[in-house]
């Protein structure tokens, strides 16, 4: 077989019956997602012999645990983000009658990745790439992580996906596409409030930020037990890691003894083509970790380089994501 492009290629998402258990593009549910680049990726540590033979080299190789793990990078549209907020470490909710649904995911507290029981719970999936005709499977995928961004005015997210083993797909399917609904420079609005479990959000929008990132990290691990199998026995999560990163024009001092006094805020990032297709992410108590001011040179704007923070917060959630959109997730309610 010749080599092939990558636009030739293609990655579908279904969501798992059980836990780790391929489901392959052929099972009723799968979508299939437009992407722009990928590597997920079988990872396994070797085992390699260090026996003394009377050699300097290593004489023996035995295989070892392993697991999957690599990055998927797309512009974000809402037909297909809930797919993936549902397989992460987030407490879904769904609502509405189609014009639009809502989707709704906060921070939980789970130990470890698991299909919650439930219809509306936390997933797995199963993930399928085909690269230049020849199909990968991934089975017990989730999202060990991610980060929103706005790159040259489009929404671009980059998920961390993390799974349990990697099979050979008995069918590839038919893909089948849908028009994008991807979100543009017009697309984006920022806001500020106090910090509190329910800001309004009803200030003027800023229009001071020049760039955004927004990332969570679950500090997810393959773990791995032993039993009669080498692929990774579940996918555990450590603390969780949100923060926003930016510039911001320096115009006064407002901020920056804002972050020596460690004042807390609440931002909203929106993007929003109409009311039924958006994504909200809600900041609800954020903290500057970082607030640094410099002169960079004789021609460069004064600016300030920003981290943020999100903390916990009594009665409520340190963020929230919300999507709106007129598809319906299949095989949650």
């Amino acid at each position: 077989m010749p080599a092939g492009l990558g636009g030739a290629g293609w990655l579908a998402i279904i969501f798992e019956a059980t836990m780790g258990t391929y489901l392959a593009p052929t099972e009723v549910g799968t979508v299939w997602v437009p992407i722009l680049d990928e590597s997920l990726a079988y990872q396994e540590d070797k085992y390699y012999s260090p026996q003394i033979r009377q050699q300097t080299i290593v004489s023996e190789q035995k295989q070892s645990y392993y697991s999957v793990a690599g990055d998927v990078r797309w512009e974000v549209d809402p037909n297909f983000l809930p797919y993936f907020l549902y397989c992460s470490r987030h407490t879904p909710d769904k609502s509405g009658d189609g014009t639009p649904y809502t989707y709704e995911f906060v921070p939980s507290q789970a130990g470890s990745a698991a299909i919650t029981a439930g219809s509306s719970g936390a997933k797995t999936a199963s993930i399928t790439v085909v690269r230049n005709g020849i199909g990968f499977g991934y089975a017990g995928c989730v999202l060990g992580g991610y980060s929103f961004s706005v790159e040259e005015g489009v929404l671009i997210m980059t998920m961390n996906i993390l799974g349990l083993s990697e099979e050979t797909p008995g069918g590839l399917g038919s893909p089948a596409w849908t028009d994008p609904e991807i979100f543009g420079a017009d697309a984006h609005s920022i806001y500020l409030d106090t910090a509190g479990v329910a800001p309004a959000f009803a200030g003027a929008v800023e229009t001071n930020f020049n760039g955004f990132e927004f990332s969570v990290d679950f500090n997810a691990e393959a773990q791995n037990r032993i039993r009669a199998d080498r692929e990774a026995s579940y996918i555990s999560y450590g603390e969780t890691l949100p923060t926003l990163t930016t510039e911001l024009d320096f115009e006064d001092k407002t901020e920056y003894n804002n972050f020596k006094a460690s004042a807390k805020k609440a931002v909203r990032f929106r993007s929003s083509n109409d009311a039924n297709n958006r994504v909200t992410i809600d900041m609800y108590n954020m903290s500057y970790d970082e607030y640094n001011v410099a002169l960079g040179g004789m021609g460069d704007l004064i600016m300030a380089g920003v981290t943020m923070r999100a903390l916990g917060i009594a009665g409520g959630d340190p963020y929230e994501i919300t999507v709106d959109t007129t598809a319906d997730i299949a095989g949650v309610s």
